[in-house]
């Protein structure tokens, strides 16, 4: 993978997917990594439709998507197809707002992007809807609180938005139940 900071990533079973990034100057890039082989490469046809860093994405099985980042900030949602190795931006599925420094993670049918800064702290939550290719915000599933530069991760049924900046560094961890689009924050489970 080339040295890139500041990237975002997401995967099949298959194949992992890393996007934008900075070296020297924001980077389109996008990496592919086959898992079967331990090996990676650049992929021309799925570089991200704007050059961008500080962007959060997450994905089904079929594809990924990648939102936000800076310059700009952004609101620009990219969709790659994993059996084409294809990026295209998907206006309809932009984010509510623009922004960076966001995450996101999702299931099988939908991704959550949380947080992010523009300009100062936000705790709104998005949700892309894979079938439709849409965003929406979901206020009850807005985090417990601004911030920006945290990790997420889930399962099928919930995501959790931990750690971040806001307004200081924080071990606060948020978890987002899929089935009611609502988000409360874990005290139990603070890193």
């Amino acid at each position: 993978i080339s040295a890139f900071a500041n990237r975002a990533a997401t995967g099949s079973s298959t194949a992992g997917y890393f996007g934008g990034g900075a070296s020297g100057g924001v980077q389109t890039t996008m990496e592919k990594v086959t898992y079967s082989t331990d090996t990676t490469a650049a992929v021309p046809g799925a570089n991200l439709s704007v050059a961008r860093q500080y962007l959060a994405a997450t994905g089904s099985s079929t594809a990924g998507y990648f939102g936000g980042g800076t310059p700009g900030p952004r609101s620009t949602m990219d969709k790659v197809t994993y059996s084409s190795d294809t990026t295209a931006a998907v206006p309809g599925a932009a984010l509510s707002a623009v922004r960076y420094a966001l995450a996101a993670t999702g299931n099988s049918t939908a991704g959550y992007f949380g947080g992010g800064i523009s300009p100062g702290l936000r705790s709104t939550m998005d949700k892309v809807t894979y079938a439709s290719d849409t965003t929406a915000a979901v206020p009850g599933a807005f985090l417990s609180a601004g911030r920006g530069y945290m990790g997420a991760t889930g399962n099928s049924t919930a995501g959790y938005f931990g750690g971040g900046f806001g307004p200081s560094t924080t071990s606060l961890m948020d978890k987002v139940t899929y089935s009611s689009d609502t988000t409360a924050a874990v005290p139990g489970a603070s890193l």
